[in-house]
């Protein structure tokens, strides 16, 4: 060191001071920019992964940007020439306020030419994976009519609607004692009502950054998912700059966390659980991944969204036997529930709970100084209907723990009879091995495309969830449509044996080829492009 010291100062010798100052800045400078670039590069292929980060750059040569556009314009011109097919000339669309208001017996009359196009939804024979949950008549007039009549109150004004704002904090209460709060070891379990899954989720995300940013400093924040994490956290992660750290999931498609251990990082905030996940209905190990969590010093948020009002049902026995999932579990600080699923109330209703009202407070927003006046709001939105609000409260007291004990006992035994009957299909095979209302099931012979078997369960009336890697399909099993097991594992027979025999091994007009592609092409961030496309398309053709 002395000798490099010493050479160092024999070349700066007779150099102005002015000089070795503005040198040693501008190294620096360099320096600081290599080394910025170096991480950069580095988060980029930890977060991202090699192939995206390569396909990225390929992308940007001007050979490559040509095809890539060039073949992407052909794929979406198909699309759009399938929706156009598809767009019914009548009614004409509306673009613009008629003149003159039409007659209440008009817009009826049209109001019902137009739900005639839709799916047709009968209470006990839906043949949609979840979607309809509610298969009981009387209870639907019921909440239609509690909805009408508190359909003006707005709980944003707590003091003119008292009503709704009780209601609200009820539906809190009855739903957190489901699920180990509002008890000895929980008293503290709190929450609020939200329009659905997705806001309940997003919801807690943010409470949970707002909370670390503060009590842990934590300003480039990260949580964790499994593979298998509703797509809710995506757009968590885009809304609230949140970088998102994906764990694999194990040979039953729950949440590892040995991984889960391993990804933990200083700037962690949060582990995301699923009790179940949509794709496989896989219930994560949340004991397990509370404890990390807690030992770890980070939030742990399970989404329980399809699992809230079935999971604490579920009986014991040999083909499932289910671990803690909610409150009961220590190092659990949030969980989103959806009463709009399971809890058979109207779209769209959901319930977000934290462990403590500490938590709760980083989602409100609170303004000091606004000329309007001081302003605080509990939620995202401002104004929320109360007529969502008291529906939900009405469901809840309608069913009761013994309702929706019935529900879940039936929903477990058409799980167990759609699981067996999947399996002794040939070439078939279930997926996961948790029992819950998730049934999903892929194809265990490489001749046999799974994409074009639901295509033609599709010309049968049948719609499943498609998914992806691995590629399968699944039902959610609901009350609405637990009493069609039989007629399903007929007609998915019979779509197997007629998929083997189809020539070409696809569908006309069938979604097969397009799913292939999607889940083969390696560039993702090409599929992202083209799905957003697909969605112009599908806002522009309605």
């Amino acid at each position: 060191m002395d000798t490099i010291m010493i050479t160092v100062d024999e070349y700066l010798h007779g150099t102005p001071p002015s000089r070795v100052v503005f040198g040693s800045a501008i190294v620096s400078y360099i320096g600081l920019k290599f080394v910025s670039a170096g991480m950069d590069i580095y988060c980029q292929l930890r977060h991202r992964g090699v192939l995206r980060v390569f396909f990225e750059a390929a992308k940007s040569l001007p050979i490559l940007k040509e095809f890539v556009a060039r073949e992407k314009a052909k794929l979406i011109a198909k699309l759009d020439a399938d929706l156009r097919k598809k767009v019914s000339a009548k009614p004409p669309r509306v673009i613009e306020l008629p003149h003159d208001g039409l007659s209440s017996k008009e817009i009826l009359s049209e109001a019902e030419f137009r739900q005639a196009k839709d799916t047709r939804q009968l209470m006990k024979a839906s043949r949609m994976s979840g979607a309809v949950y509610m298969a009981d008549q009387e209870h639907f007039n019921l909440l239609c009519s509690i909805y009408s009549n508190f359909v003006h109150a707005n709980p944003l004004h707590a003091d003119a609607f008292p009503s709704v704002a009780r209601m609200e904090a009820e539906v809190v209460s009855m739903t957190a004692s489901l699920l180990g709060g509002c008890s000895a070891t929980n008293p503290d379990v709190c929450g609020l009502m939200t329009s659905g899954g997705t806001e309940s989720i997003l919801t807690a995300i943010r409470a949970t950054r707002d909370y670390m940013r503060v009590t842990r400093q934590i300003r480039r924040p990260e949580m964790i998912v499994a593979v298998s994490a509703h797509a809710a956290v995506y757009k968590a992660a885009e809304y609230f700059n949140i970088q998102i750290v994906r764990v694999p999931v194990d040979k039953h498609f729950r949440m590892d966390v040995s991984a889960t251990a391993r990804a933990i990082g200083k700037n962690t905030i949060l582990i995301y659980a699923s009790a179940p996940g949509y794709p496989h209905g896989a219930v994560d190990p949340v004991e397990d991944l509370a404890a990390l969590a807690k030992k770890c010093g980070v939030c742990l948020h399970v989404d329980a969204c399809l699992g809230g009002f079935v999971l604490p049902f579920i009986p014991s026995s040999k083909q499932s036997t289910l671990p803690l999932f909610d409150f009961r579990a220590p190092g659990v600080t949030s969980l989103s529930v959806d009463t709009h699923k399971y809890g058979l109330s109207q779209k769209g209703s959901s319930v977000v709970l934290y462990a403590s009202s500490l938590l709760r407070q980083y989602q409100y927003t609170a303004v000091m100084d606004w000329s309007g006046g001081l302003y605080i709001s509990p939620s995202q939105p401002g104004s929320r209907s109360g007529g969502l609000i008291a529906q939900t409260w009405a469901s809840l007291l309608h069913l009761g723990r013994n309702g929706y004990r019935a529900n879940s006992h039936g929903i477990f035994r058409a799980a167990v009879l759609l699981r067996e009957g999947i399996s002794r299909i040939h070439g078939l095979q279930v997926l996961g091995s948790d029992v819950t209302m998730v049934v999903a099931w892929g194809s265990s012979d490489p001749l046999l495309d799974i994409y074009v078997v639901n295509d033609i369960m599709i010309t049968k009336g049948w719609h499943l969830s498609v998914l992806h890697t691995p590629a399968a399909l699944h039902m959610c099993i609901t009350p609405a449509n637990l009493e069609c097991g039989s007629e399903l594992l007929n007609d998915l027979k019979a779509a197997v044996d007629e998929a083997r025999s189809s020539n070409n091994g696809e569908i006309s007009g069938g979604k097969a080829p397009i799913y292939g592609l999607a889940g083969a092409l390696p560039d993702r961030d090409l599929v992202g492009d083209i799905l957003k496309d697909v969605q112009d398309l599908m806002l522009k053709h309605v």
